[in-house]
């Protein structure tokens, strides 16, 4: 049966929302010089599979018998992710199903946050490809983790990340041409 491993807090209560820190490889950026918005979601899987792991131990390892499949993948850019700073990832369970799970994640760089994602993960039977219910450890394991909408921080026990300086003025963005105006006869089309 699972047992669950998550994050201890301080008073060594454990912690629904997993706390894991992501390499950012020069190879990360894009010609914009950040991360590039596909690789974001190889970190969200990084700390997914970390998370999984601490929480389920071995009935977290991706196994081809018992496969958990993402079937949906939701991800808001807030803000650039550099290369260099630490990139700290919070995850945690946010809903739970018969056969699936939600797995809700925060980026945090530079002390904000950076992007949140959300996947759905579904239990399949390799054979048919089709829904099973999850295994009644893993799912009783997950039943005690959900955490619908936590604040990471404060529910992982953990200080919060310290400000790394302020963001960029307006004034030192790059200068932007504006867009042209519409043509007013063909925007009535």
């Amino acid at each position: 049966m699972a047992r669950a491993r998550a994050a201890r807090g301080a008073e060594g209560v454990v912690s629904a929302v997993h706390r894991t820190v992501l390499p950012v490889r020069w190879s990360d950026q894009d010609l914009n010089r950040h991360v590039n918005n596909a690789r974001v979601v190889t970190l969200i899987e990084e700390a997914r599979l970390s998370a999984v792991a601490a929480w389920l131990g071995e009935d977290g390892v991706p196994d081809p018998a018992r496969p958990r499949v993402v079937v949906s993948l939701s991800l808001d850019y807030l803000r650039p992710i550099d290369h260099g700073p630490e990139l700290t990832a919070h995850v945690w369970v946010a809903g739970l199903g018969r056969s699936s799970y939600t797995v809700a994640y925060e980026l945090r760089q530079h002390g904000r946050a950076a992007a949140r994602a959300r996947t759905v993960l579904v239990q399949t039977d390799p054979a048919t490809g089709r829904s099973v219910p999850l295994p009644e450890g893993v799912r009783s394991v997950l039943a005690g983790l959900v955490v619908p909408d936590p604040d990471p921080e404060e529910r992982a026990g953990a200080a919060p990340e310290p400000e790394r300086g302020p963001e960029p003025s307006p004034e030192s963005a790059p200068a932007r041409e504006p867009a042209p105006a519409p043509d007013p006869v063909t925007a009535r089309a």
